[in-house]
């Protein structure tokens, strides 16, 4: 068993990839044929609303640090092969509970709305509490985070197939940050 949080800092498309490969039933599709399954979130002091579902390709652009809607990059973004675009937890439960889910339908629901609870609750903590760093090299100064935004994208089996229903919860590396200059205040993209 694993656990933690893993920093992702690949190609956009590597990282769509990586959540479509996990699918091990033919119904999920998660990222492909545009059915915008990954759920997106922004944070404001704990406040947690969602947004329009990412497709794919939507998908790809979030972790390359643009704007799903309008392609805009989010800040000066790192392009290196060491840029981190996100990081990841994973919520779920024990083996049991998503054995008890594959086998009945109502514990299925109940399953995954506690999940969402969860990744709500973690989304909003977070949004209190991350701070990130801001200002000129030589010169940066930690700040909390203003907006997180974050993505949910939920699968059913482990990559044996066996039952594991469990959330891939992705902050985005991507943050607003209130950077108080020594004259005046403004908002800085980080």
């Amino acid at each position: 068993m694993q656990g933690g949080l893993k920093v992702y800092s690949g190609a956009p498309a590597a990282a769509r990839c990586y959540v479509e490969a996990d699918r091990g039933r033919a119904d999920d599709y998660y990222l492909t044929e545009g059915t915008g399954l990954a759920r997106r979130f922004t944070a404001t002091d704990g406040r947690v609303t969602e947004l329009a579902p990412l497709t794919g390709e939507a998908y790809e652009t979030w972790v390359a640090g643009h704007d799903p809607a309008t392609g805009e990059p989010r800040g000066r973004l790192r392009t290196d092969a060491h840029a981190v675009r996100f990081v990841e937890v994973v919520v779920n439960g024990p083996k049991t509970w998503s054995l008890a889910a594959a086998l009945h339908p109502d514990i299925a629901a109940a399953y995954e709305a506690a999940q969402d609870r969860a990744a709500e609750q973690i989304i909003a903590w977070l949004s209190e509490h991350a701070t990130t760093r801001v200002g000129p090299a030589g010169g940066q100064v930690q700040v909390p985070v203003q907006v997180l935004e974050a993505a949910t994208v939920r699968h059913f089996t482990s990559r044996a197939n066996d039952p594991h229903w469990h959330l891939h919860l992705q902050f985005l590396s991507r943050v607003y940050g209130l950077f108080v200059p020594a004259v005046g205040v403004r908002d800085s993209r980080v």
